[in-house]
């Protein structure tokens, strides 16, 4: 999905981008860097925090945003997320709250959790994780979810929370990198094929506008960001 690509060279830019295409958008980020996604470690649900570099990007997100009068931030109970979603609502200026939710949280990993990608710690593990890297959507590791499970999880998030697709305002998921897929998934009525190609780094944003069913990708470099109509797919299928 691609269209030509539009630059804002501010928040106030932004906003304005918002606003043209209003009354509702639904922003959707990822959670800035963890020493394990550094690592190339297997998170899962272990509770991460930033690392420096992931300090910095959560406050260059803050920066961006905050012009964008946010009405509402949404954000997985994983520390990772927390500290990618409070600078953003502290220097926000709407002066949104922030709710935390464990529906949110990223796919559990049960075993593998902790393990390198790249080289697992037991054969045992290493048969777990090519089972898994060969079919994310229906392999469960032991203790751990697939991505039906967490399209659930989401699902159940979305039917308690009507008002993050009515109304006028606008509102700021932040989550993790399959829970995300697993969103717009549900937001654009994709198959779990396609949601699970989908790609989110922690420089992406996606906002959505449910009125029109529009999905634009804002890449954030500095304090400029290039948006493109449509969502950015990967066939790396690991998870960070």
């Amino acid at each position: 999905m691609s269209a030509t690509p539009q630059e804002v060279t501010d928040q106030t830019d932004l906003a304005e981008f918002i606003r043209d295409r209003g009354p509702h958008c639904l922003i959707v980020a990822r959670h800035s860097e963890t020493e394990w996604n550094a690592e190339g470690r297997l998170q899962g649900q272990q509770d991460i925090p930033l690392n420096s570099r992931g300090r910095s990007q959560a406050l260059a997100h803050a920066q961006f945003l905050s012009s964008v009068p946010l009405i509402g931030v949404h954000s997985s109970t994983l520390r990772r997320c927390r500290q990618t979603a409070r600078p953003i609502a502290l220097t926000n200026i709407g002066r949104p709250n922030v709710v935390f939710s464990d529906l949110l949280k990223e796919t559990a990993l049960g075993v593998l959790e902790g393990e390198l990608k790249d080289q697992q710690s037991t054969a045992e593990l290493t048969r777990h994780y090519r089972e898994f890297s060969r079919d994310e959507i229906h392999y469960r590791v032991p203790d751990g979810e697939n991505l039906h499970d967490v399209a659930a999880r989401v699902q159940r998030f979305f039917g308690d929370r009507c008002q993050l697709l009515t109304g006028r305002g606008i509102h700021l998921i932040v989550g993790h990198r399959n829970v995300n897929k697993m969103i717009l998934k549900h937001l654009l009525g994709l198959s779990f094929e396609e949601g699970f190609r989908v790609e989110q780094e922690p420089q992406r944003l996606y906002l959505y506008f449910d009125a029109s069913k529009e999905l634009w990708s804002c890449w954030v470099e500095a304090k400029t960001a290039r948006l493109t109509r449509g969502y950015a797919t990967t066939t790396d299928n690991s998870y960070a």
